[in-house]
């Protein structure tokens, strides 16, 4: 799961580049007032996090995936502001800051040792630790080549499917049974609310 991570961050900044964002800063993105500054800058926000994860203490209990990203929509006014935070830091260079705070993340996780973690939201297990961020590196690059009108953001197969399981298996874990047409960006995208749905379990995030 860490190679897929980094692989799938790796893909995703260098689209950013090509892009280039730098040219569209200001375009909405469809989520409340955020433009594309502040979904980049949240990416660097949901990779950096890992910045300051911690060895869970021995005996602790980890939550499922479901349970860790259940604590999202209670911490939203938290988390924008966070993100209204790092897009300031970033200023115009949004990929770099991206990038700078990926290469922090990524040698802090190596440093910090088990296989249970003490992360924002509780324990979790490192695994899905490490899928919670390539959630947010999937949800949100397809957020971005939506909200640019493109549809060639490099979502890698692996990681796509590695979400769209994970998701599947915190709707089963809510709902008690699993979901109908669990799989690719279609279900990635119910299940993060950016369709509508009317079954009454969704979206989970």
């Amino acid at each position: 799961m860490r190679t897929l991570l980094e692989e799938q961050f790796t893909v995703l900044a260098d689209w950013l580049d090509e892009v280039p964002v730098s040219a569209h800063l200001v375009e909405p993105v469809g989520l409340g007032d955020w433009t594309v500054r502040e979904l980049v800058a949240h990416l660097g926000l949901g990779i950096g996090l890992s910045r300051y994860v911690a060895t869970a203490e021995p005996g602790a209990v980890p939550l499922s995936l479901g349970d860790y990203v259940r604590a999202y929509p209670p911490a939203s006014e938290q988390i924008a502001e966070m993100t209204r935070e790092i897009s300031a830091s970033f200023g115009d260079d949004v990929v770099g800051g991206f990038r700078r705070t990926a290469a922090e993340a990524f040698a802090a996780l190596d440093t910090t040792p088990g296989h249970v973690l003490q992360a924002r939201r509780g324990p979790i297990a490192r695994d899905d630790y490490l899928l919670t961020r390539l959630l947010e590196l999937v949800a949100h690059g397809d957020d971005l080549q939506r909200a640019l009108g493109r549809a060639d953001a490099p979502l890698l197969p692996e990681a796509v499917t590695a979400v769209a399981d994970a998701l599947a298996a915190a709707y089963a874990e809510r709902a008690g049974a699993a979901p109908a047409g669990a799989s690719g960006l279609a279900w990635i995208r119910a299940a993060a609310g950016r369709v509508p749905s009317d079954d009454p379990h969704l979206p989970l995030l």
